[in-house]
């Protein structure tokens, strides 16, 4: 069964909190997207089968949120939404 992520899709957004100083985090997008000049392109399984992450059985998708306050990163697991064809 195939999904999707409603963050990426702009369905929902991502809103939360800086464990180390409570601001509001920014979501910048996909983790794998992140990896490599070619990542974008690559298919998403693919790239879950390598980042290091069980986002590919648990249907999740991986994003990366940023602090502009204290500069620090975060990940945060979304879950997937299911495919109905």
């Amino acid at each position: 069964m195939s999904s999707y992520c409603p963050v990426c899709n702009g369905l929902e957004s991502l809103k939360q909190a800086c464990p180390a100083c409570a601001r509001s985090l920014t979501d910048c997008g996909r983790l794998d997207d992140l990896t490599g000049p070619y990542a974008p392109y690559r298919q998403i399984d693919d790239l879950k089968l390598t980042n290091g992450f069980d986002d590919l059985g648990s249907h999740r998708c991986i994003h990366l949120l940023h602090c502009p306050e204290c500069k620090s990163n975060y990940t945060a697991a979304v879950s997937e939404w299911p495919a109905y064809s």
